[in-house]
């Protein structure tokens, strides 16, 4: 009979015990899914099961789920069906349905807050049209641990087509209380290829959900607030497409009472060339630096103006203004003129060639 040990994970390992209680009795929660449905919540919890044998190692979950009428009482039930105690330090993400973010999105925070055994280091995102019991539920072999792939998808997602924001509970939930600052959330779904895959941003005013930006608008607010690696534009001409990938952006700020200019400052490759556009001749490079930084000028007006109508500040304008003068100013950021500079350069081939497009 093959010998079974059971894995224990290096971080817990005090003794053989924690807090008197032992490794063997705990149950490790990776993943929380939170949703609310005929005026019950409904709770899912991804646990770790790691256990080594001699042959190999599997690091596998399972869920459990329990419901109630209020959120402290979906919890107690689920903790009553896992058998074990709730271990809650290794916490990676909790998932949160259409249905709360809608309506009892203080009421989930609040809880959070103010448990002491949940930490607050996790990623909360939204579950778009699909349950999270129906997310944490879809492992397999290739994806053993659900909680894990998310959070690889994430911070992967940084590198690909920037629909990923990875800040913690800790700092969304001091961005939902700040009266300066808007908060944005990732989303997931499963796509028709039967995969977990991120989709939209969901746009936030303090605790009251907004509106979805798509997935083109959403890359935007990491190039606005990050250094983006990939992102791509495309570009119709009358003989065919042009498409290029900014790896590298840079987004400066300035704030007076009644105006906020954006200079962004972007590198960008040619990817696809099907305009047939002479690559050798430098007249060709200046006329797509001018043209792509329209495209993305226009693009970054409009998401901006997208923002101003849904009243949601997720760019922080308010918080600088206020650490500039000292003085709040809500209505600045919708109210004042906006300007957008671009200052694009496209590399290929050894050429560079620069344009700058400004207002």
């Amino acid at each position: 009979m093959k010998k079974i040990i059971i894995l224990i994970i290096s971080s817990l390992l005090l003794g053989g015990c924690y807090d008197n209680i032992e490794l063997n009795n705990l149950a490790i929660i990776s993943g929380i899914g939170i949703d609310y449905q005929d005026n019950d919540f409904i709770l899912t919890y991804e646990i770790l099961n790691d256990i080594k044998t001699e042959e190999n190692t599997a690091m596998k979950s399972f869920t459990v789920k329990g419901m109630g009428e209020k959120i402290v009482d979906a919890f107690t039930a689920t903790n009553y069906k896992v058998g074990k105690k709730p271990y809650f330090a290794h916490l990676k993400v909790v998932i949160l349905s259409e249905s709360v973010i809608k309506d009892h999105l203080d009421e989930i925070s609040d809880f959070l807050l103010r448990d002491t055994d949940i930490r607050d280091e996790f990623i909360s995102v939204v579950a778009k049209k699909v349950s999270p019991e129906d997310i944490l539920k879809h492992n397999s072999e290739n994806i053993p641990v659900v909680s894990d792939f998310i959070i690889n998808l994430l911070n992967n997602e940084v590198y690909n087509n920037n629909l990923a924001t990875t800040k913690t509970f800790q700092k969304v939930l001091a961005q939902f209380v700040s009266p300066r600052t808007d908060v944005v959330l990732s989303s997931l779904t499963i796509n028709e290829n039967d995969e977990i895959s991120l989709d939209e941003f969901y746009l936030f005013k303090g605790f009251y959900f907004q509106n979805t930006l798509t997935k083109e608008e959403s890359p935007l607010f990491n190039l606005l607030t990050n250094d983006v690696f990939a992102l791509k534009f495309t570009k119709n001409y009358p003989t065919g497409n042009i498409t290029i990938n900014i790896s590298h952006s840079q987004t400066k700020t300035a704030i007076t009472n009644d105006k906020i200019t954006l200079d962004l400052k972007l590198d960008g490759k040619i990817l696809d060339n099907s305009a047939d556009f002479n690559l050798k001749d430098e007249k060709s490079y200046q006329k797509l630096n001018e043209d792509f930084a329209l495209l993305i000028k226009e693009k970054v007006k409009d998401f901006i103006k997208k923002l101003q109508q849904n009243q949601t500040d997720i760019l922080g304008f308010q918080e600088m203004y206020y650490k500039k003068f000292r003085k709040e100013n809500h209505n600045l950021w919708q109210t004042s003129d906006v300007s957008v500079n671009v200052d694009l350069k496209i590399n290929t081939k050894g050429f560079i060639f620069e344009v700058e497009n400004e207002k």
